[in-house]
């Protein structure tokens, strides 16, 4: 496993050993690459999570933050939705078959109400190595790992903070962090809501019953003592 802080880039590519990585479980060699077959997409309490499914072996894997996102054969940029991107590399891995055939099944994962995630990008397939683009709401922490039985590249990204000490949200702010408090008033309250970056009605009116449910004052503004009673609830 490798942690990526905002603006570190990681120089190799790391295997990602994880929980339930089985022993002796067979790693990618030269001339053997794994095959994309599918890529999902997840939202959890604290961070968005990115998953390669791939047949074979287990590749290595390499992410870093980049200020533009470039195809790896041609070298022409790939314009994402967000604020940061990251790029994910595979190795050796690919996305076809021997006759060129792809390997991918069925569509790219919808990153609809995700408070991290904003837009996916494939950037190349060339001399086994696959590269990939995540738009993201904001540079946050990062974490890419590998897992077996079957064979996956996991990539996490952690939501930005709702606000940090006394500094408020409130009706008509947007930004990551709004997209944050919102995707945690749906798992708190257990009701739809759009993840959307704009503070408006509906997260205020979200607000005032996530607070009265927690014996705060319901004003609707988001602050230290709301942010609090949130983490608690949601076990952060």
């Amino acid at each position: 496993m490798t942690d990526v802080l905002p603006g570190a880039t990681p120089d190799e590519m790391v295997p990602g050993a994880a929980d339930d990585v089985a022993p002796g479980a067979p790693r990618a060699e030269a001339g053997l690459p794994a095959r994309l077959r599918r890529i999902r997409a997840g939202r959890n309490a604290a961070f968005d999570r990115l998953v390669l499914d791939l047949d074979g072996p287990v590749p290595g894997v390499r992410v870093q933050y980049v200020d533009v996102l470039r195809h790896q054969g041609r070298g022409d940029e790939i314009p994402l939705r967000g604020r940061a991107v990251v790029q994910v590399d595979v190795h050796p891995a690919t996305a076809h078959t021997d006759d060129g055939r792809p390997t991918l099944e069925g569509p790219l994962p919808g990153l609809a109400g995700s408070a991290a995630f904003r837009d996916l990008a494939d950037a190349g397939d060339l001399e086994a190595q696959l590269t990939w683009g995540i738009g993201v709401a904001a540079r946050t922490g990062v974490r890419a790992s590998t897992l077996t039985g079957p064979t996956r590249v996991v990539v996490d990204v952690w939501h930005a903070e709702p606000g940090t000490g006394t500094r408020l949200l409130r009706r008509g702010d947007s930004g990551a962090a709004v997209a944050t408090w919102q995707w945690r008033l749906v798992l708190a309250l257990g009701r739809a809501l759009d993840v959307d970056e704009h503070f408006g009605s509906r997260t205020e009116a979200s607000t005032r019953d996530f607070q009265r449910a927690h014996g705060l004052a319901a004003d609707g503004v988001v602050g230290p003592a709301s942010r609090a009673a949130m983490r608690h609830a949601l076990g952060l």
